[in-house]
C-alpha cells in the first residue's frame, strides 16, 4: 500500500482586495505517495503557487485566508499547526525550490551560510559535517568551482548559478517531500 505523504483535501483560498474576495483556489483535491512525483500543470494565474505556498504556508494572512479544506503532511494538518510547527517542518521535512532564486536567496549572507542555515537548526551535525556537506550539495547541483562559490553573496552569481544553489538549499536536510515551483526557469 502507498503511503500517502501529502495530502489536499477541498481546499479554497481567498485573498481580501480592496475590490473585494478573489477566490484564488476553489476545492483543489490531490495526494502525493511517498517516493511519487506529481505535476501541477496550468496556465498563468491558475494557482500553482499559490496552491504550493499555501501548503508551505507562506500566503501572509491576511489578505489571504484558508476558506475550507485541509493539507495533510504525514497526517498532520498543516492548516491547524503553530508557526514553531512549521518552522520546524521547512526545511527539514518538507523542503522547496522557489521559483525566483534571488527573492529565495538573502543577498546580505554567503551562499555557504545560507545552505549551512538549515543544517544547523535540523540537524546534529558538527561544524566540520556541515561545510563538508555544502560542499557535498554544490557539487551535486552542478556548481563548478564550488568551494569558490560557497563564498560568494547571491548577486555575484548568475541567475543558473543562483537556481543551483536554492534547490542545494532545498536538498540538505533531505526532506520527506520536496515541493518545486518551477524549478528551472533559471537553469
Amino acid at each position: 500500500m502507498n503511503e500517502k505523504i501529502l495530502e489536499v483535501k477541498n481546499l479554497s483560498v481567498s485573498f481580501n482586495t480592496y475590490a473585494g474576495e478573489v477566490k484564488a483556489l476553489r476545492d483543489i483535491s490531490f495526494h502525493v505517495n511517498r517516493g511519487e512525483t506529481l505535476a501541477i500543470v496550468g496556465e498563468s494565474g491558475s494557482g500553482k503557487s499559490v496552491t504550493v505556498q499555501t501548503v508551505m504556508k507562506l500566503i501572509p494572512m491576511p489578505p489571504g485566508e484558508i476558506k475550507g479544506g485541509e493539507i495533510l503532511f504525514q497526517g498532520e494538518d498543516l492548516t491547524k499547526v503553530s508557526d514553531e510547527r512549521m518552522r520546524q517542518l521547512r526545511g527539514g521535512k518538507i523542503g522547496m525550490i522557489f521559483q525566483d532564486p534571488l527573492s529565495a536567496l538573502n543577498p546580505l549572507m554567503r551562499i555557504e551560510a545560507q545552505i549551512e542555515e538549515g543544517l544547523i537548526y535540523h540537524t546534529k551535525l558538527n561544524q566540520n559535517e556541515r561545510k563538508n556537506r555544502v560542499y557535498e550539495l554544490l557539487q551535486q547541483v552542478g556548481i563548478p568551482n564550488y568551494k569558490r562559490i560557497a563564498r560568494q553573496f547571491p548577486h555575484e552569481l548568475s541567475g543558473g548559478m543562483r537556481q543551483r544553489a536554492v534547490i542545494a538549499i532545498a536538498l540538505s536536510c533531505e526532506p520527506d517531500l520536496l515541493i518545486c515551483d518551477e524549478p528551472t526557469t533559471a537553469l
